[in-house]
């Protein structure tokens, strides 16, 4: 931009030069008239030399308004040359005082054009000059007498202003082209440094970035890199090295890959790859990429980066290891683990595939997780899947009810994580069946909380009811009761027929007492032939709480006195029927909110009065606070 901007301020001097030139021209042709105006009309060549003069620089005014400045200059500069070399030829040949218009002429066309401009015209003029020269010797033109002192001072005034406003402007043109010299290498100094200081900015950013340039002359087979290309392909700085021996240094497994994308390279005229070459200190990875110029068709120059990307390969090759060890760890871990995106399954580990029984992994992938899940666990998961996507917190483990291919329902713990999968977020799901260990723990509770043979709750967890029903009537203002029965003429059955014919009776009475109560009331085995019945929710009278007991109580007696008919199995196989009637003796123990009871003292109460409806006759019922039998 600086040499374009000095070259539009020469055009610039040069046409303000053309414009003084014709201004002086045509207002000194005008001057000589109007001065020497008597002089001028008797000599037809002085009359005519001012209006050629004229002439010429109202044509050279035109002909630059048309925006040709030299074609302006040289009409001018010929023109003038020629009208002073014919005013010469009338008015004194050699001697003319015109003639000191010559040198004018030749500095001034010298600026306007060039030098070899200038060098043509003074050849010219020597030619003009040395022509009037001899035809004034041989006497070819006319002798004339010297021009008249006032013609002559006029034409050395007109010479000296002209003479005067040139010097005057090269003068100024060449001070002002001392000053932009000055100012311009003011500029370059300036712009030495911002380089040698980008350049060195360029190299600092090249080392952080272990990036390098280089360039390649494909004739000679040299490649030049920079400060930093150097020390990645470890040369001493400001050294050269041939493509052959570079080539050497490459990693002999990558060289046929490294040679070939060469040749692709001077075909399409880009190079990128990835390679290894062997230093001293190891080997290091290098990525080349350059572009190729070419010359007629040919590849002639590569200008190109090399970068240090060992570190990215090293840790490139240490990820994919971590992945191959957590894909391996995946594979065989005996936990079933899904990922889904939008609940369509994308992987299915091999303990997916077997714990949901399909023959292989396209059976799972693709399907939505959704067909998987238990109905009854379907809401929950598909909550707790949204509060995953959206990164919420949930809980880490989950107990839902999952479905097998073939339909079998299994109990399960789903634990699930947001991750990213071939740069997608998904879900990572881990699935363990728990199923076999739900019923294991079913199994442990039955026989810890009800009474293998009846099914019924035992004395456990009856004390855990009754803690809790206790504990309601002191909220609610309500009364319970506790029921103690003891069957009747039990003994014999065991006696006569053996326990399991015993066992069967018990299980029947546990049936007929069930049938007599509330789903909200409890029927528990004690042990033996004896059983508990808890009522919870009762009125908040007390009388009214102890007549619905009554009612109850006397439901079940009734329900149990009815005669049994057994169908049990004699030690032959036969087939046998066994009629029997025992009744039952009830105690019966009314608590309310006021009452300062526990579970074993209200227990205790209801087995007193089971035993005082015993003593007092058996198939009775009584209270603990009454002695009233019904």
């Amino acid at each position: 931009m600086r040499y374009q901007t000095s070259i539009s301020l020469d055009s610039e001097r040069s046409a303000e030069l053309l414009r003084v030139a014709i201004a002086v021209l045509v207002f000194g042709s005008f001057a000589t008239m109007l001065t020497l105006g008597s002089s001028l009309a008797e000599s037809k060549v002085n009359l005519f030399g001012p209006l050629l003069m004229l002439a010429v620089g109202i044509c050279g005014w035109l002909i630059l308004r048309l925006g040709k400045p030299l074609l302006a200059s040289q009409v001018l500069v010929y023109g003038v040359c020629a009208v002073t070399t014919s005013i010469a030829a009338f008015t004194g040949g050699v001697r003319s005082p015109v003639m000191v218009i010559y040198p004018i002429l030749i500095l001034s066309f010298g600026w306007l054009s060039n030098a070899r401009a200038a060098v043509s015209l003074s050849l010219l003029i020597a030619a003009l000059t040395l022509g009037l020269w001899a035809a004034q010797g041989l006497s070819l033109i006319p002798r004339q007498d010297l021009p008249s002192a006032a013609v002559y001072t006029l034409h050395s005034l007109v010479v000296y202003a002209l003479s005067t406003v040139l010097v005057v402007f090269i003068l100024r043109a060449y001070q002002r082209r001392l000053q932009e010299l000055n100012k311009l290498g003011d500029e370059l100094t300036e712009y030495t440094g911002l380089l040698e200081q980008n350049t060195d900015t360029l190299e600092r950013a090249q080392a952080v970035a272990k990036v390098g340039s280089w360039v390649l002359d494909i004739a000679s087979d040299h490649i030049n890199p920079s400060v930093q290309g150097c020390a990645i392909l470890g040369l001493p700085t400001g050294s050269s090295i041939r493509l052959s021996q570079y080539l050497a240094m490459v990693h002999p497994e990558d060289q046929p890959e490294l040679m070939e994308d060469w040749r692709q390279a001077l075909k399409g005229g880009l190079l990128d790859c990835e390679h290894r070459i062997v230093l001293k200190d190891g080997v290091r990875w290098i990525r080349q990429r350059a572009e190729l110029d070419r010359h007629q068709g040919r590849a002639s120059h590569a200008l190109g980066i090399a970068q240090d990307i060992t570190e990215r390969k090293l840790m490139q090759m240490a990820l994919r290891e971590s992945e191959q060890r957590h894909r391996t760890l995946i594979e065989w871990t005996p936990e079933a683990i899904l990922v889904h995106q939008k609940t369509r399954i994308l992987y299915a580990n091999p303990a997916a595939l077997k714990l949901f029984g399909a023959p292989n992994a396209q059976a799972l992938v693709g399907q939505s997780t959704e067909t998987l899940i238990h109905p009854d666990s379907l809401a929950q998961q598909q909550d707790r899947m949204a509060q995953i996507e959206r990164g919420e917190d949930v809980e880490p483990i989950a107990h839902a009810r999952f479905l097998k291919l073939d339909g079998t329902v299994i109990d399960v713990e789903v634990q699930g994580t947001a991750i990213e999968f071939d740069a997608a977020p998904a879900i990572h799901v881990s699935i363990r069946d728990v199923t076999e260990r739900k019923q294991l723990e079913n199994e442990i509770r039955q026989l810890a909380f009800y009474d293998t043979l009846t099914g019924l709750p035992n004395r456990r967890l009856l004390n855990d009811r009754l803690g809790q029903t206790i504990m309601a009537n002191r909220r609610n203002s309500a009364f319970g009761a506790l029921m103690f029965l003891d069957l009747d003429n039990f003994k014999p059955i065991n006696d006569t027929y053996g326990h399991s014919v015993g066992d069967v009776l018990l299980v029947e009475a546990a049936q007929r007492i069930r049938h007599c109560i509330r789903e909200t009331d409890t029927v528990a085995r004690f042990g033996g032939d004896e059983f508990v019945v808890l009522l919870t929710e009762l009125d908040p009278e007390r009388n009214s709480s102890q007549q619905h007991a009554q009612a109850v109580a006397l439901k079940i007696r009734n329900n149990l006195a009815a005669p049994y008919v057994l169908q049990v199995h004699a030690d032959t196989g036969a087939a046998l029927q066994v009629s029997h009637q025992c009744t039952a003796s009830i105690g019966v123990v009314i608590f309310g909110s006021g009452d300062n009871t526990d579970p074993e003292d209200l227990t205790k109460r209801a087995d007193v009065a089971m035993y005082q409806a015993k003593s007092d006759g058996r198939d009775r019922i009584s209270f603990a606070d009454q002695l009233s039998l019904f």
